[in-house]
């Protein structure tokens, strides 16, 4: 968020600068404040759970880019067994709370903004996990093929 506010205003593109950091961390904390206000903490928790897939996914999968970079290919399959199984329980996780939570809270007059804030941010999460792989699948085997 402050890269993209240094474009307004360049002291927000410097990642150290403290009056921006502040700024920055409390719009984001006052606007999920709100948002649970508005609602309740069970309106974004099941988004939470998927992020939390998603976060562990990441881990796995920079560590198995680690084992593979490493040539210790023969124990990739340590990370990338629990990295599938967190991957698709992301997925899934994602698709369920889009089907059953987000969109009928979209048609629902007075959890629409928070259905709405929950389904775009669920879609990137679930966007996000398959850039992941897509980016990183292809070096695993690169480099893989090239030992």
């Amino acid at each position: 968020m402050q890269e993209m506010l240094g474009k307004v205003y360049k002291p927000f593109g410097v990642t150290n600068w403290l009056p921006g950091n502040l700024f920055t961390s409390l719009f984001v904390v006052f606007a999920w404040a709100y948002f649970v206000y508005t609602g309740s903490v069970s309106t974004i928790w099941p988004m939470f759970g998927t992020a939390n897939q998603l976060l562990g996914t990441i881990a796995l999968a920079i560590g198995t880019s680690y084992i593979i970079n490493h040539s210790k290919r023969k124990y990739a399959w340590i990370t990338i067994v629990p990295m599938t199984f967190v991957g698709i329980t992301t997925m899934t996780a994602g698709f369920l709370n889009i089907k059953n939570l987000f969109i009928p809270q979209v048609i629902e007059s007075s959890t629409r903004v928070q259905g709405m804030v929950n389904l775009v941010l669920t879609l990137i999460i679930m966007a996000s996990l398959v850039t992941i792989l897509v980016d990183a699948v292809p070096r695993w085997m690169k480099a893989v093929n090239s030992h």
